[in-house]
């Protein structure tokens, strides 16, 4: 008998840890309001020839909640700079191979083009995810 009262008391205590958990990651769990650029199809050059193509997502998380609204207003503006500074970074060598070879300059860019557009001090961070690669055509 006593092992089963010892297995329901575990049970539980095992129940109620998640929505301590729960509780209290509560207030760390509210994501920061950001933009997303949708997918970017950025070619990979070889000598001359597209090989394949990168495709890259940036989302930038805004400082300034209340900046949300201009953001989204300006979003295809802010993708069109962001394109040109990624199409810059390959030109400057940072995109290499489809491969990002400094990525803290490129963040540094995007984000000085976002500012540029939406306002000084107003993004926080700016992340570059990629999403993937195809061959290109024969």
């Amino acid at each position: 008998m006593r092992p089963t009262a010892a297995v329901l008391a575990l049970l539980a205590a095992l129940s109620a840890a998640p929505a301590a958990f729960a509780a209290e990651g509560q207030d760390k769990a509210a994501l920061p309001p950001s933009i997303r650029i949708r997918s970017l199809m950025v070619p990979v050059v070889n000598h001359g020839q597209v090989e394949k193509y990168a495709q890259y997502e940036v989302t930038m998380e805004l400082a300034d909640a209340s900046k949300l609204l201009e953001a989204q207003a300006k979003s295809p503006r802010i993708q069109d700079a962001v394109l040109s500074v990624i199409y810059a970074a390959i030109g400057e060598g940072w995109i290499v191979r489809g491969n990002i070879a400094n990525p803290t300059a490129l963040r540094q860019r995007i984000d000085e083009a976002g500012q540029s557009l939406i306002g000084k001090k107003s993004i926080a961070r700016v992340l570059i995810t990629p999403v993937g690669r195809q061959s290109s055509f024969p």
